[in-house]
């Protein structure tokens, strides 16, 4: 009786621990189930808002450029309302409030505008300042070289380089000229807090001229030489209590030497062909989520260049 009592014993307890891991394995199942199931109806709503509040932002960023468009005044300042960095258009759509502020572009020197119709001669009038920029980041020898770049021919230009890699093009993003071995982050972006950067003068974001009324101070004073930090502080000045509209007005700006404002008639310019749009959205839980949208402002009409989110 004891044996058989003992198997017994043992059989049943077999049979228990079975039943234990099978309904350990079913509860791990279930909850693993049940945590797959939440992700997923968590993905799949954060997939909808995701497109909702892109769908909001289409339609603010299609008003925005309406606006933009519309405005023919002949220069753009953030001395306006519309362009002003501390106003901030609200709008409803649906269930989703929208802020959308709208930043004024061409406020560097353009890429685009670098270079004579034949794509090959640096533009005259910025010749003093493509070499002051290279001199300012301690990179004199890069200026030739980046020009062969970005020019359309093959033919090296003196001190410069022709290069398999040379994509003899004006660059879509200051990063392509990492494909230069002398350049790198650092030559672009600068380190942090450094006042000496490539893209603190030069910007993809401008057709030809630079946007007086938006330029920084150091852009503008290094447009030429005779103009300096000081007479482009003036220019700040003066702008902030009126929009410059023509060459006479700056020609009123005291301090500014007179001589100069012929030269660069060709280079500077009171408008702006591109336009930053930012847009933060919020839906009714506060969720929020954040556009940032280039626009190229073409006659009567805006075309969206980049859409970043």
């Amino acid at each position: 009786m004891k044996n058989g009592s003992l198997k017994y014993n043992r059989q049943h307890g077999f049979i228990l621990i079975s039943v234990l891991i099978s309904v350990t394995m079913l509860l791990t199942s279930a909850m693993g189930y049940a945590w797959f199931a939440r992700t997923e109806a968590k993905r799949t709503e954060m997939r909808g808002f995701i497109l909702k509040t892109r769908s909001v932002a289409e339609i603010c960023c299609a008003a925005t450029a309406l606006k933009i468009a519309a405005d023919k005044n002949g220069y753009d300042s953030r001395t306006e309302i519309l362009y002003s960095p501390n106003f901030k258009t609200k709008m409803v759509v649906g269930d989703y409030n929208a802020e959308i502020s709208i930043e004024p572009l061409d406020d560097k020197i353009p890429v685009r505008g670098l270079f004579l119709p034949d794509g090959v001669t640096l533009r005259g009038e910025y010749e003093e300042a493509w070499e002051s920029i290279w001199d300012e980041l301690k990179q004199p020898f890069a200026a030739a070289l980046v020009l062969d770049f970005m020019d359309k021919d093959t033919k090296q230009k003196l001190g410069g380089s022709e290069r398999e890699n040379n994509i003899n093009r004006v660059v879509s993003d200051l990063s392509e000229l990492k494909l230069l071995p002398e350049i790198n982050d650092e030559i672009i972006y600068g380190k942090k807090d450094s006042a000496s950067a490539l893209d603190r003068y030069l910007t993809v974001y401008g057709k030809e001229k630079v946007n007086i009324n938006v330029a920084r101070q150091q852009v503008i004073a290094i447009l030429n030489r005779q103009i300096g930090m000081n007479n482009a502080a003036s220019v700040v000045a003066a702008r902030i209590i009126s929009p410059i509209k023509s060459m006479d007005d700056l020609k009123k700006i005291p301090g500014f030497p007179a001589s100069v404002v012929s030269k660069l008639t060709n280079i500077i310019g009171f408008e702006s062909t591109y336009f930053c749009v930012s847009i933060k959205i919020a839906d009714i839980s506060k969720r929020e989520r954040n556009y940032r949208i280039f626009l190229r402002r073409e006659g009567s009409s805006c075309k969206i260049v980049r859409w970043e989110e």
